[in-house]
């Protein structure tokens, strides 16, 4: 699920209560210096990281990915994988001079990233573990803003805040419909709801996203990375960090990883059901525990699936609204619009409604994000996100069964990259 509904995300209990968390969060942290991180563990510095890279056919971005981390670390630090790749990812990685591995077969990336870590001995010999996916570019300031984190020693991870090149463009083009879909709906996240998540007072964050993440070693030891039949390693960890008490997750916003979001239906199609059967499998293997983690969890998720299920059949309350005005009407067209009205979401819905707080709503937030963040092509894009609404939300039940029912071996397939040149 990876924290993903349709219109971004519901407007309900979850998101009010986790806007007002990071407005507090913003205040005290600003105004008040009691309720800043107090700094009085160890000092780490960038010698204590191991950098874990898993790729699969990532020739086209993987050197930069390096490139990027060896303005943090020293290349000896950094350790690739090339997990069953057909391309020239392992070729590309070499010219790096850093640790490069190849498995063939592909074991999948949490396998993979076993491997390097066994194989070379990281727990044992760095202090920190930082794993990156081979298509993000770590910002220049990473380290400076995340290694203070664990100098509170209750900070178990710091994970990053995606962010996406943005060409300049005045000419609307599909594969920018997609990518701004994406980033409209990240940008959700990261204010209304991942902010507050991860105030020191909450501590609830629903996912450790692996696409940049730093764990301490002796806690990313404790979990057990490559769970059979689970398809992703990031929800997995998530609620085996909560499950164990391991402590807490740090994040701030200018801790940024440069990612890169699918540009395709067939790839984001993909890449949002992977994700959500990952979510479903890792629920039904650690299973539901009293806390205060599960208890945000479980309203989050009951608000998605209604919300999804709501949406799903919306298409079909509208043919029922529009029958009155049609110029022709019959007992069959009659009868269904009746039956359609005794279901208790739409019994008194109208028209205006659809439009006021399904449309207007979405797009008015969408269009404030895209100026906010300096993407004013979004005032156009935006008019069309309700079919990605649509396809969220049935991407979201069709992976119930295989989430809940199926598994998986881990293995994954990468969408399609791009060359890119990050941007501030």
């Amino acid at each position: 699920m990876k924290a993903i509904s349709p219109f971004g995300l519901p407007l309900g209990i979850s998101i009010t209560f986790w806007t007002i968390v990071g407005l507090l969060r913003l205040v005290t942290t600003t105004f008040f210096s009691f309720a800043k991180i107090k700094n009085n563990g160890e000092v780490l510095k960038p010698s204590d990281i191991a950098v874990l890279l898993p790729a699969h056919n990532e020739e086209v971005v993987v050197r930069d990915s390096i490139k990027a981390l060896v303005n943090l670390v020293d290349q000896k630090q950094i350790y690739v994988v090339s997990d069953g790749s057909n391309d020239k990812t392992h070729r590309r990685a070499k010219m790096e001079n850093c640790h490069v591995s190849k498995l063939d077969p592909g074991r999948g990336k949490a396998k993979a990233m076993l491997y390097l870590i066994k194989r070379f001995h990281l727990f044992e010999r760095y202090k920190l573990i930082f794993i990156v996916d081979a298509d993000t570019r770590i910002d220049i300031n990473f380290l400076k803003k995340a290694l203070p984190f664990f100098e509170d020693p209750e900070i178990g991870a710091v994970f990053a805040t995606a962010r996406i090149t943005w060409p300049p463009h005045i000419i609307p083009r599909l594969k920018y419909y997609f990518i701004a879909y994406r980033e409209r709906l990240n940008r959700m996240l990261q204010y209304f709801m991942i902010y507050g998540q991860t105030w020191k007072y909450t501590n609830a964050p629903y996912v450790i996203p692996g696409f940049a993440t730093i764990y301490r070693s002796k806690i990313l030891s404790q979990l057990e990375m490559d769970t059979p039949g689970i398809l992703i390693e990031d929800f997995n960890l998530a609620l085996q960090f909560y499950k164990k008490k391991l402590g807490r997750v740090g994040y701030s916003p200018g801790i940024i990883g440069w990612d890169q979001h699918p540009d395709n239906l067939k790839d984001y199609w993909n890449q949002v059901r992977r994700w959500n059967i990952g979510f479903f499998q890792s629920v039904r293997k650690n299973g539901v525990w009293p806390s205060f983690f599960w208890l945000a969890l479980g309203i989050f998720s009951l608000e998605v699936f209604i919300h999804s299920i709501f949406l799903l059949l919306l298409p079909l309350a509208i043919i029922s609204l529009l029958i009155p005005i049609l110029p022709f009407a019959n007992e069959v067209l009659d009868g269904y619009r009746s039956f359609y009205q005794t279901f208790g979401f739409y019994k008194d819905l109208t028209l205006m409604d659809i439009f006021i707080f399904v449309f207007l709503f979405d797009y008015i937030m969408t269009v404030v994000i895209g100026l906010i963040n300096k993407k004013p092509q979004f005032v156009f894009y935006g008019i069309f996100f309700f079919f990605m609404h649509y396809v969220t939300a049935l991407i979201l039940i069709s992976s119930l069964i295989p989430g809940f029912l199926g598994s998986s071996k881990g293995r994954w397939s990468s969408p399609a990259r791009r060359t890119e040149v990050a941007t501030s």
